[in-house]
């Protein structure tokens, strides 16, 4: 399921970026800071994963072709991960924003990134239509239906 999940916040989050480059001469400023979130974070989790110090911090701000790069790469790296779900691998242990020393599963490592993302769509589509734009449907169902139709 975690790879399904996967497959859909790559879809959802290309789905959005599209969205947000065809409206870049109107887009808010907030739409663009918080997508730059949902890339920050996806690189911070995928860098800690694989146990390298993140290139990007977590409130860090960029254009939408910088955006664009860092779903590349955090997209292709979190879906290259073998066996999701297999709770025997090693924990992550790593250090959050704050520097609190923390240890945690892939799984559920993976599980927040996802949802993490979900949330932060969320706002970015109610900060479109609060200024007139049309939002994308980036739901989960959505991703399915296209998928089998």
């Amino acid at each position: 399921m975690l790879q399904q999940f996967c497959n859909y916040n790559n879809w959802a989050n290309s789905t959005l970026l599209a969205a947000l480059k065809t409206h870049a001469g109107v887009l808010p400023q907030s739409c663009i800071n918080l997508f730059s979130h949902i890339m920050n974070a996806q690189m911070i989790w995928l860098y800690r994963i694989n146990g390298r110090e993140p290139n990007v911090s977590v409130r860090q701000q960029h254009d939408l072709e910088t955006c664009s790069k860092l779903l590349a790469e955090s997209g292709q790296g979190l879906a290259a991960i073998e066996n999701p779900e297999d709770h025997s691998l090693p924990l992550i242990q790593y250090r959050n924003s704050a520097g609190t020393a923390f240890e945690t599963a892939v799984p559920d490592i993976l599980l927040h990134v996802f949802n993490h993302g979900t949330y932060h769509r969320a706002q970015i589509a109610k900060e479109m239509k609060q200024h007139g734009i049309d939002s994308v449907n980036t739901d989960y169902i959505q991703f399915v239906r296209l998928k089998t139709s």
